[in-house]
């Protein structure tokens, strides 16, 4: 297939605003463009009431990942939005990925309680990442946001910038 694509892969915790930042960023990127977020994905692949055991989300992470591997090989500029935090995944992706760049969004966790629309953090919920399943943060992110009041506008900028043409 014709000239690789780059992921841009946005991992976080649930709240963390990997979805708000990809969709800044996106329109920031070259055609052909594509998002994927991962709760979208999970919606699309049917996977809604799949498991929440750490087996069953690695199973998971690895399918997205899979997936931005083949659109990347077809030319895409893919920006995932996921939570994903597993060090396989991770690995994976850096040995797997064309023009792998990883972005961790990591505000403190007063941020992430605050923005909690889904209710993920709320007691009896099962095992959430962050919660009572404990994440794997990235080790090596090319990229590490930290501060929730940086607009995500200036956020995209700032990969853009990182990532180069």
């Amino acid at each position: 297939m014709g000239q690789n694509g780059r992921v841009i892969w946005i991992t976080g915790l649930s709240g963390a605003g990997k979805t708000t930042l990809a969709r800044a960023l996106l329109p920031l990127l070259p055609q052909p463009r594509v998002l994927l977020d991962g709760d979208e994905m999970r919606e699309a692949l049917g996977l809604l009431a799949g498991g929440y055991e750490r087996e069953d989300r690695l199973k998971l992470a690895l399918t997205y990942s899979r997936l931005c591997k083949l659109m990347a090989e077809q030319g895409q500029t893919v920006v995932c939005a996921t939570i994903s935090m597993f060090h396989e995944v991770h690995d994976w992706n850096r040995a797997h990925l064309p023009g792998y760049f990883e972005v961790f969004l990591n505000p403190p966790a007063e941020t992430t309680l605050a923005r909690d629309y889904k209710g993920v953090y709320q007691p009896g919920r099962g095992p959430v990442t962050g919660g009572a399943l404990r994440p794997e943060f990235p080790r090596n992110p090319e990229l590490i946001l930290t501060d929730p009041a940086c607009p995500p506008e200036t956020a995209a900028r700032l990969i853009v910038e990182s990532v180069g043409p």
